[in-house]
């Protein structure tokens, strides 16, 4: 689903969990919470140091304050992600705990897709998904307008924590890609894994009209490898589009497969969510795989707040 915000959409006496950036947008729900209020907030804080962030983050804690909701704020360490989550985890259960049956707000803005997989696993193992509201605000724009990345380089590569393990090599690996403007690491993890069958899904329709072709651009050289017979589009904002083109892609999700399934979410922040949604149903789970960049373009990333939107309804 994909619903732009408005306060009524969202659910009362929720918790918030969200997080501070260099981005202007990871403001954008607190900024728009208009008539809606949290009962209370967790604010993630990434450590790799950026002024911009450190503004950002005080902004959130201004606003926060000012609308008398009580937030905390905890630290991140994307570098060492699972030690930083097991920090974090006695904290984050007793705030859940506080909630009780009421909703929870997942604000995925600016979530790094390795700590918002491994997030959405615990909420989900922590029996939240029902309850689970989550939203999500796009960028104004991308500064690409020079054909810049969004990173450079490889740090490292690695199996998201949390899921299915190594692929099943005694069956042949069938690797699914999702685009997005990160060029090198995307054909890094191709290199990499070295599929037997490989499917890339491009964001189509982008967020905006006027970025069409921006995907194609930034990932040419795999897409002449692979050929546009292994492409695939779905919508770049709503994770039931993502989900259901997993189901075609990669068969049945109470079934077997013939493959082993490999996915490297390097798309948009809701296909992630459509490819948690589909992962956590399958008998025969994929691995997700992630290669993370050696540092991130922040002089050429995004500006501005675009619309909010709901991705996912607490029930």
């Amino acid at each position: 689903m994909k619903i732009q915000l408005s306060p009524a959409s969202l659910p009362p006496r929720a918790l918030l969990l969200t997080c501070s950036s260099h981005e202007e947008r990871c403001e954008g729900l607190i900024s728009r919470m208009a008539g809606w209020k949290p009962s209370r907030a967790v604010i993630f804080h990434y450590d790799d140091v950026n002024p911009k962030r450190e503004v950002r983050h005080k902004a959130m804690t201004d606003a926060l304050d000012a609308a008398s909701v009580s937030s905390m704020s905890l630290q991140f360490t994307e570098a060492n992600a699972v030690k930083s989550l097991r920090d974090n985890m006695n904290q984050l259960r007793d705030v859940v705990a506080l909630q009780q049956n009421n909703a929870i707000v997942l604000d995925i803005s600016v979530f790094t897709k390795r700590h918002l997989l491994m997030m959405l696993r615990w909420l989900d193992d922590e029996g939240c998904w029902d309850r689970l509201c989550v939203v999500y605000s796009s960028p104004e724009d991308y500064d690409v307008s020079q054909f810049i990345p969004l990173s450079f380089g490889i740090s490292s590569f690695q199996q998201i924590p949390g899921f299915a393990a190594c692929p099943d090599l005694s069956r042949p690996v069938h690797l699914v890609l999702f685009l997005g403007y990160e060029g090198d690491r995307v054909l890094a993890t191709y290199e990499h894994v070295q599929p037997m069958e490989t499917t890339l899904v491009i964001p189509d329709p982008p967020y905006k009209p006027s970025w069409a072709g921006r995907t194609e651009f930034f990932n040419a050289d795999l897409l002449a490898l692979v050929g546009d017979t292994a492409t695939k589009r779905v919508d770049a904002i709503d994770p039931d589009a993502t989900y259901q083109l997993l189901g075609q892609i990669m068969g049945k999700r109470t079934e077997r497969s013939l493959h082993a399934k490999v996915i490297s979410p390097l798309g948009t922040k809701p296909q992630t969510l459509g490819i948690y949604s589909y992962v956590r149903e399958c008998v025969d789970p994929p691995a997700i795989v992630y290669a993370g960049p050696l540092r991130h373009n922040h002089e050429f990333f995004s500006h501005g707040i675009g619309k909010t939107w709901v991705l996912k309804e607490a029930l």
